[in-house]
């Protein structure tokens, strides 16, 4: 936490830091209020009650603390509830000597509930003037006796006014210690669960790499197949085709003629395959023109009408952009080949910082939590091209019904 941050803190710290204030208000006010009663019908001695009207004083100073917290301000109300309890150790551990071991916890209480409130750079505020305040205490009792007021309280008043209030301020060291053990068993629990969660992450970010490796392989493979296939093939053709047409060219020219007519359109389809395969690589239009142009080529070859409602988002990183195109390309696949839709409608727009996009159909649908469990390669892929970006998939699907697959890449 920074030191801004111990300022402004959040609403558990705040409810936590009301609660102990409002427990040693209490305690001093139920102190000073029974020793004025005590000055006015047991013992009229000045001096007791000007103690204890003071004490009732400090309860009010002491509960106005919690008036920062209204802001959320933590820092300004731990140091006016450190200087008020500073201020009821020194003034009663002077005029009623006996009281000073009770005042010497109550001036080190401001650093104990520092301690878990404010931050290390600022806990010195706390630690050190407790500590100086409790010397003073531990003086002011033990040295003197200025007033008088030990030898003029009758032993048995000194020993009732120390009964009502120990155990009451030791029932407020309590109460911290149980909220100190309440917010660190909480900070545990987080921690774990951070731990956890970071442990889940990376399992599946170990899976998610195996899972790249072999659609890295198969892809190359895919590759190596359509090129064996497909451009390799014809252009081993054409090999064949052109040295016939050299057989023909000095014999029979309009045969040789029509040869290279044929070897002329093998050509263009070989080039056909070639672009093509390039193309689901990595298109030009993305890197010259960006995602929105890409979209737009991608919906003209599609088989199925498609709707776009693109709003200008600019340009990204080419890491994000290649993680959009190809998830919508993935998914607008999927639509063509297994939805049977009659229209797909393709969304793109900004939100909240990121990317947002739609691929909705009006297909046959499918058991979306069915297909994760089975674990289909189609879905993961898109899983794990987003979580290359940091970015987040969802899937509303069902059978009858069609399917959205909507994605959030974050654009920092």
């Amino acid at each position: 936490m920074t030191a801004a941050g111990a300022s402004m803190s959040t609403g558990p710290d705040v409810g936590r830091l009301r609660n102990i204030i409002v427990a040693d208000a209490v305690l001093a006010f139920a102190a000073g209020a029974f020793t004025v009663v005590m000055s006015l019908t047991v013992v009229r001695i000045g001096w007791l009650f000007a103690i204890g009207a003071f004490v009732v004083g400090i309860s009010v100073m002491i509960a106005a603390a919690t008036i920062p917290l209204r802001h959320r301000n933590v820092l300004a109300a731990v140091l006016v509830f450190a200087i008020a309890n500073w201020m009821v150790a020194i003034a009663a551990a002077a005029v009623a000597t006996f009281a000073w071991p009770l005042m010497m916890l109550t001036a080190l209480l401001p650093s104990i509930v520092a301690a878990s409130f404010v931050t290390a750079d600022r806990l010195w505020w706390f630690v050190v003037p407790s500590f100086f305040v409790s010397l003073a205490v531990v003086a002011a009792g033990v040295l003197q006796d200025v007033t008088g007021l030990s030898d003029e309280v009758p032993e048995w008043l000194q020993t009732g006014i120390l009964i009502v209030t120990t155990p009451g301020f030791g029932a407020v060291l309590v109460f911290v210690a149980l909220q100190h053990h309440f917010s660190l068993t909480r900070a545990l629990d987080e921690e774990r669960a951070v731990r956890q969660d970071l442990a889940a992450q990376t399992d599946e970010l170990i899976r998610s790499r195996q899972r790249v490796v072999a659609a890295t392989d198969r892809e190359r493979r895919r590759i190596e197949r359509d090129l064996h296939d497909g451009a390799q093939s014809r252009l081993v053709g054409v090999n064949l085709q052109l040295a016939k047409a050299r057989a023909l060219v000095r014999n029979d020219p309009d045969a040789a003629d029509e040869q290279l007519a044929l070897v002329r359109q093998e050509v263009h389809r070989a080039h056909g395959e070639l672009r093509d395969l390039a193309h689901g690589l990595y298109p030009s239009v993305l890197t010259q023109h960006g995602l929105a142009a890409a979209i737009e080529a991608a919906a003209d070859r599609s088989p199925t009408p498609v709707r776009l409602d693109l709003r200008p988002i600019g340009r990204l990183p080419a890491d994000r952009e290649a993680a959009v195109y190809f998830c919508l390309l993935e998914a607008l696949h999927n639509a063509n080949k297994y939805a049977q839709a009659s229209r797909v409608e393709i969304r793109l727009r900004h939100d909240d910082g990121a990317v947002v996009f739609e691929v909705v159909d009006d297909g046959i649908g499918f058991d979306a939590d069915a297909a994760r469990e089975a674990g289909g390669q189609g879905l993961t892929n898109l899983v794990d091209r987003l979580g290359a970006v940091s970015g987040s998939l969802e899937i509303e699907a069902a059978p009858g019904v069609g399917t959205t697959i909507r994605g959030a890449v974050p654009l920092g």
